[in-house]
Formats: structure tokens, sequence, C-alpha cells
């Protein structure tokens, strides 16, 4: 099939959407011009559109999906508590199981309190650094994606033409109507820059609540973290008196303990979401028994950090996340590792067999494409020129043709239930795809 196909039912349902909704579709991540893809089902790896057209899934709707698509065990969950009751204004033991899971199998964390989204744990985050530490300021990684909370998405777009220098990035803020005070509330450290890193905590020092980091962060070009910048942040905040906060809302697919376990580090707090809901929405901030307890008060006396969510913890939620994460072992992340590293591997052959300067990093299922050769270590280097921008937009396309399902920005992961006959069709149609690009 060619896209686009403006007879389609998706291209009719994005007419449709455009009605009631603003670009015709609620995330702007799902939206490609001139129309998005609706699916109608999804089954291990592949998902089966409103036209009947298959792809194999290489987003897993933005990772969460670690399993697969259905997944018999987390269905029969969901429906068994669907006949239960949905939501309650009291708690379950469901949550607990969760939250005892979490506790057990990752160091660091020692108490955990549930939300609904990776957005509101990095938030959560953020505001329990700040009561316990009473600091207001805290420093991000330049371009790291950590959803949609205005302190945590500042530099999320930066360009050249307003990043400022590396060794003291400018904080830019990111969507229109953000108050302008924010940028004096976040300090701006670049990836794998370990004076830059020590030079910025210090000179923050007073007023910083927490560094916030993603070692392994999908915007910045997935790459992998130095060891040296890894422990400099860790020791440089905590020298100053602030917490790290590690965003493992992506990485924790990276090891039974996430990426933290894998890199032998312990952060002050943990922000969760994605593959811990098991397909669900959900999000969960985990750390320090001392610290989580600015979330705890007494008869009569607040918390330090009082903390709501009508669907917080909901029961189907968690039913379906802990059905997720028992069936995840030691062999399932080895797995997911070969499966991500023939991926890289034959992608990285396939660009050297056609000919073309690109190139694609990654750790376990998680790899990310590139139009470019240059070395990936930060933002400012995995950053796309207008033309590298319009080959990404234009492969995605080519590989709709050819079933596979790739966001336009060259992230993809995958889930439990892809063969290795999957990886062999999402490395040839690349390859195919490739070709059509240049």
């Amino acid at each position: 099939m060619a896209y686009p196909d403006l007879d389609s039912a998706s291209a009719k349902l994005h007419q449709r959407g455009r009605a009631s909704i603003p670009d015709g579709i609620s995330r702007g991540l799902a939206l490609i011009r001139p129309h998005p893809i609706y699916v109608e089902s999804g089954q291990g790896a592949w998902v089966t559109d409103v036209d009947g057209r298959r792809y194999l899934d290489a987003n897993n709707n933005f990772t969460s999906i670690i399993l697969g698509h259905a997944n018999p065990a987390v269905t029969e969950a969901v429906t068994k508590q669907l006949s239960k009751g949905t939501a309650f204004a009291m708690g379950t033991e469901a949550e607990i199981e969760l939250a005892e899971l979490l506790c057990e199998r990752v160091p660091s964390i020692e108490r955990v309190r549930f939300c609904n989204s990776g957005t509101e744990a990095v938030m959560g985050a953020i505001k329990a650094a700040r009561a316990f530490t009473g600091r207001p300021m805290i420093a991000k990684i330049e371009g790291a994606y950590h959803g949609t909370y205005d302190h945590a998405e500042t530099s999320l777009g930066a360009t050249p033409s307003n990043w400022g220098t590396e060794d003291a990035p400018t904080p830019v803020l990111y969507a229109d109507g953000t108050p302008a005070s924010v940028a004096d509330e976040v300090a701006i450290i670049p990836f794998n820059n370990s004076s830059a890193a020590r030079s910025i905590v210090d000179r923050n020092g007073e007023r910083l609540a927490a560094v916030l980091i993603d070692t392994m962060p999908s915007r910045v070009g997935l790459p992998l973290i130095d060891t040296e910048f890894l422990r400099t942040v860790f020791a440089s905040a905590h020298a100053v008196g602030a917490l790290v906060i590690m965003d493992e809302v992506i990485s924790f697919r990276l090891g039974i303990a996430g990426n933290q376990g894998r890199l032998e580090v312990e952060p002050d707090l943990t922000a969760l979401a994605k593959i811990i809901g098991g397909g669900f929405p959900v999000g969960a901030v985990g750390g320090r028994a001392d610290v989580m307890e600015v979330h705890a008060g007494q008869v009569d006396v607040r918390p330090r950090l009082p903390a709501g969510g009508t669907f917080s913890a909901n029961p189907v939620t968690m039913v379906a996340g802990l059905a997720c994460m028992q069936q995840l072992t030691e062999a399932s992340f080895q797995r997911l590792d070969e499966v991500g590293q023939r991926i890289r591997s034959g992608l990285t052959d396939a660009f050297s067999r056609i000919g073309v300067d690109w190139q694609v990093t990654g750790h376990g299922s998680l790899f990310r494409i590139h139009p470019h050769g240059r070395p990936v270590r930060s933002y400012r280097e995995a950053h796309l020129s207008d033309d590298e921008a319009l080959a990404m937009d234009f492969l995605q396309k080519r590989l709709l043709e050819r079933g596979v399902y790739l966001p336009g920005y060259g992230l993809g992961c995958m889930n439990l239930s892809t063969s290795d006959s999957d990886v062999t069709h999402l490395v040839d149609a690349v390859a195919d795809a490739i070709v059509a690009v240049v």
C-alpha cells in the first residue's frame, strides 16, 4: 500500500476527529501528516489498523508494552477485576502487592506512591525533592524528555539559535505561555560532560533540590552514559545536599531492576511508569524511606507534600501491572537484549551495505536510528538538521508502506512477543525504506 491513502478509513477518521479534537488526535507524537494511523487491534508484536493493514509494532505505545499486545495473563487479571469494580475511594490489596514487588526488585526503592502517568511521576519526584530539601531549583539534562511538567520540559526543544554554550547551556522554555520564572528555577546540564555537570551543580548548589537524570534519554539520541559522568552527577548533587532523581519511565525495561540495576547506582528518588502498568495508565514515585516520608501525615497534621489523584492506584491498573511485572524474569530481559542487539547489528550492516552514513544507538530492547554518522554522546550531536528531520519523516512513511510502525524521530523498541522472523522483517523493511529515502 502507499502512504498517504486519502481514501483510507484512517484518513476519514482523521477528518472526522478534526471536528472535535485539535489536530484530530490527542497525542502529538501519534500524529503523522497528512493523517495518522488508527488501530483496530493488536496481538503480540503486531497491530492491525482500521483498514485491515498489519504493522510490526516497533513503538509499543512509546515503550509501555513489554510482553506484547493483549497478553493473556494481563487480560485475565483485568477481566476478573472489571467484574468487581474499576475504581474506589478506598485502597485495594493489589496496590500493596505491586508496591511490594517494586520494593523487592529495586534496592533504592524503599517506599512507593502511585499516580497515573510518567509526567505525574516526574512532577511528584521533583515536588518530593523540594519538600525534603526546602529548596526550589532542579537541574536536568539538556534535551531530555520527562513529560509535560513546565520545569521538566525546559530545554526539550532547544536549538542552535538559543541553546547557549555547552559548558553553561541556556534554559529554554518549551511551551508557549510558560512563565518566564521557570527558567530561573532550572539549570541545564549537557549529557556526558562531567566538568560542565560539576560546575553547574556547584554553582547552583545552595538552591538545588535535585538533579533529574535519565541515564539513556531518548530525545538526546539514546546514547550510552559515561561512567565518569554518572558518578560526577551523583557525587556533585550529594555534595551540595541535593537529591538525585532517576527517570526510569522508559529505561526500566532495560533490566529486572531497571537501568539503575544495570549501572549499579541507587538514586534517592525514581520515577516509574509505562511497563509497570501492564498496558494501562500508570506512574509511580519510589525512593528512600526518609525522603518518601514527605507524603506521610499524622492526625491533624497534613503531609509536607499532600498528594491526591482520583484514579491513582486504581485496581484495574494495579492488577494489570502486577500480572505484567510477575512475568518479567531475568530470562525475559536477556531475550529483549538479544532482540535489540540483533536489530542494532542488522541495521548497522544494512547501512554499510547500502552505503549510507547512518547509524543506530541504544541498549536492550531500545534502539534509535540516526540519519547521520557523527558521534552521538549528547543532545547537540543528536539534534537533527532540517534535511535530516525530513529524511526521518520520509523514512517513517516508507516503513508504513512496508508493514512497520516506527515513530518519526527514529526511537524504536520491541516486546517479548517479537520473533526472529519479526526482527528480519524489521531490518529488511528499514533497509528497503532507506533506499527509497536516498
